[in-house]
């Protein structure tokens, strides 16, 4: 949150073109624009935050913690500009080890996407799974 209100402290600053000296004058002003969109928001639909916060954590986390890392190492590894490793990698198996990493991070990013989208609960509504075990 701090981070977040300094970051847009600075941008409103630049564009309104406020110098340092100016800002005292114009902080109160400052601080409504970084505050009062979110609070109006959070007003209006109070699990806002909430769901956006679900987003990130679904898709953004995955694919920053899960997708991102087996591509890096492959395109170390494998890639254009690729040098012999001087130490025994971290990851053993070469590309099966990479690959799988990077299949299971993308099955559950769809996984996640589908229930996001509610695919798994229409599933259960119109189709009757006790016919596909006959």
């Amino acid at each position: 949150l701090i981070g977040f209100t300094y970051g847009l402290l600075d941008a409103w600053t630049d564009v309104f073109k406020i110098s340092r000296q100016q800002f005292q004058q114009w902080k109160a002003p400052l601080f409504g624009l970084v505050f009062l969109p979110p609070l109006a928001l959070s007003v209006m639909d109070p699990d806002i935050f909430y769901n956006a916060l679900d987003y990130g954590g679904a898709f953004g986390v995955s694919t920053l913690f899960l997708v991102l890392p087996p591509i890096m190492i492959w395109g170390q590894r494998y890639g254009e500009d690729a040098e012999p490793l001087m130490t025994k990698p971290m990851v053993p198996f070469g590309k099966l080890s990479l690959g799988s990493m990077w299949k299971a991070a993308g099955t559950l990013i769809l996984e996640q996407g589908a229930e996001k989208l509610g695919v798994f609960e229409w599933v259960q509504e119109h189709i009757d799974l006790s016919m596909l075990t006959q």
